[in-house]
């Protein structure tokens, strides 16, 4: 199971943090190459990277005066290798605004305390569900060395964090020391929390059959008309086996200039499925994506392998279409 694959490899890495020491320096971008970044930091120090091999999935279109935090292990060396890049956009793009940790929430990221990192949770969580029937799930988010862990609650409950704690089976659970405490086991290959003796949440995977090959993320966004304001900033983020029409979905709406001039951004997640046919054409491929709590639904002309088309409650096209676009993203990475 993918699960327990990655918590053994969580496990292995708290060997590597401890040698290598993770740092950070942040600093205003002064020079930019294919492969090295230079920044002058805020002590007035001009720094260099290499970034042959850095993360730049949140860096992309760096700008010479941009604000850039670069992660690096070790004691820092001039022209040593960065390990992750940051970007603090001194000109935000569409879809493109950032939370006071910096992280791309527009795109589906968010700051996990634990990792001390902008993650996407249902890339770098494990989602559970609910056992009362209630639709709510939360995601696990482990530590990179496994020590901890970080609840992420679907009806905005504030985060928990957990600390790992040895069983007298030599197994581990995650909880705190209090009699309402949430713990959260491997049991049987799948990830649990319980309360008080009883399972409260689930980990229910849809990716489990390889026959449907592997697992796949694609990221889709447009800037669509709205009545209340400049325009509605679409980024759907699906998840899928590469050979099923079925998966899940998370779809961020961010309405631009909506309060008081501010953005105000809307997060929904569900079930993504595919329906042939629409009125007019029997041969559309069509995704349907069903909201958790069942309330809502967004319906998607697949136009081709890049391209999607929001359509109405009737499976019909907006007019004009072209307004109605959304774009497959470059991959991150």
């Amino acid at each position: 199971m993918k699960t327990i694959h990655s918590f053994i490899i969580a496990c292995t890495v708290v060997i590597c943090t401890a040698c290598n020491g993770t740092q950070s320096r942040k600093g205003v971008l002064i020079d930019a190459t294919m492969n090295t970044v230079t920044i002058l930091g805020t002590n007035g120090d001009t720094l260099s990277f290499s970034t042959m091999n850095a993360d730049r999935s949140q860096s992309e279109s760096l700008q010479i005066n941009d604000t850039l935090e670069v992660f690096f292990n070790g004691k820092y060396e001039n022209g040593m290798a960065a390990s992750k890049l940051i970007l603090y956009p001194k000109n935000e793009l569409i879809g493109g605004k950032r939370d006071a940790h910096g992280c791309l929430s527009s795109a589906g990221y968010t700051w996990s305390e634990v990792r001390k990192d902008c993650i996407r949770l249902f890339e770098s969580g494990i989602r559970t569900k609910a056992t009362d029937g209630s639709g709510r799930t939360v995601f696990i988010v482990f530590s990179s060395d496994s020590t901890k862990t970080e609840l992420f609650f679907s009806d905005n409950q504030p985060t928990e964090i957990l600390d790992r704690r040895q069983l007298a089976s030599g197994r581990y659970a995650w909880n705190i020391e209090d009699d309402d405490t949430k713990n959260v086991r491997l049991i049987d290959g799948v990830w649990t929390i319980s309360q008080r003796d009883s399972v409260i949440y689930r980990e229910e995977s849809p990716f489990n059959r390889p026959e449907l090959g592997k697992t796949q993320v694609n990221t889709y966004e447009g800037l669509l008309p709205a009545a209340s304001c400049p325009g509605i900033v679409y980024t759907l983020i699906t998840k899928n086996q590469e050979h099923s029409g079925d998966g899940i979905f998370t779809l961020i709406l961010t309405y631009k200039e909506a309060e008081d001039g501010q953005d105000k951004t809307f997060t929904c997640f569900g079930k993504r499925f595919t329906q042939r046919g629409m009125p007019g054409d029997n041969d559309a491929t069509v995704w349907q994506c069903v909201s958790e709590d069942k309330n809502t639904t967004f319906n998607f002309l697949v136009k081709d392998e890049s391209t999607l088309i929001l359509l109405n409650d009737k499976f019909e096209s907006n007019s004009p279409e072209e307004n109605f676009t959304l774009k497959r993203l470059d991959k991150e990475g």
